[in-house]
């Protein structure tokens, strides 16, 4: 048999077993282990280490549905702190809120260039995902998207990202039905800082930052250079320097590292 027929039937093969596998996926989509098959399918074509199922909102905390135990190395404690306010410094969170993001999406689609500097990174991010994490999106309307995210202490291969590409859109609509049978808790509310868009000074913080002012420091904490904050608010850089100095001026800081204790203390 030919080196290409041996790949033809191989490659059939799998076919096969992916087409089992969302069968199965699907019979259990109104189970309340249906996240936990998920990730028990994936786990065995694709290495990580973590995994959770949530939905991001742009006026509120994300929702947690369902996450790995602790066996598979989650902290709890850990997604407590995302939901009280590290989510705003979270890239995935960002670009879904902002940008809307259907499909795939990887760190390395949506990092700052200064995102391994940041508080974030070293207080939440290494400690709960080490490396690399990669999100399988939906968009829900009304400000929401549907996320599976995963999470490796390595970085994701090439071709793990390939096959994920490949199942991501049977995956995804499978999670878009399983929301017809999710029943959301209740999520702390948002954190004080959370930008409101509407350019209302009575939205203002007890330190009178306005939403434009906690925007750029969200920015700035997520790891985002000058440049790259003004490109995302389609302002000027010398605009974005301008809400940094009065940004500082009204916490009474000089540091990024005194911007982030500020922000930590604001969480509700």
């Amino acid at each position: 048999m030919s080196q290409n027929s041996e790949e033809g039937i191989t490659g059939m093969l799998e076919a096969m077993g992916w087409h089992r596998d969302f069968a199965r996926l699907l019979a259990r989509l109104e189970s309340e282990d249906f996240w936990e098959a998920v990730s028990r399918t994936l786990a065995r074509h694709i290495v990580y280490n973590t995994w959770v199922a949530l939905v991001f909102h742009a006026d509120q905390p994300p929702t947690i549905l369902a996450e790995s135990d602790e066996d598979d190395g989650a902290d709890e404690s850990l997604f407590e702190d995302y939901q009280r306010g590290l989510y705003l410094l979270d890239p995935f969170y960002v670009a879904a809120r902002d940008n809307g993001l259907d499909g795939l999406v990887t760190l390395d689609d949506v990092a700052p260039a200064r995102f391994t500097a940041t508080e974030y990174y070293q207080r939440y991010f290494r400690r709960n995902i080490v490396s690399d994490e990669v999100q399988i999106n939906r968009s829900l309307g009304a400000g929401r998207t549907l996320c599976l995210s995963l999470g490796s202490t390595r970085t994701f291969l090439h071709s793990e990202i390939g096959l994920l590409h490949l199942v991501e859109p049977w995956l995804g609509e499978l999670m878009r039905l399983r929301m017809h049978f999710e029943r959301c808790g209740e999520t702390p509310g948002p954190h004080p800082w959370h930008p409101h868009r509407g350019g209302v000074e009575e939205t203002a913080t007890r330190f009178g930052l306005t939403d434009r002012e906690r925007e750029v420091s969200q920015l700035m904490l997520g790891g985002g250079s000058t440049k790259e904050i003004a490109r995302r608010l389609s302002i000027s850089v010398e605009t974005v320097r301008v809400h940094k100095k009065h940004l500082y001026a009204k916490l009474g800081i000089n540091t990024q590292a005194e911007l982030f204790s500020r922000f930590w203390q604001e969480r509700p």
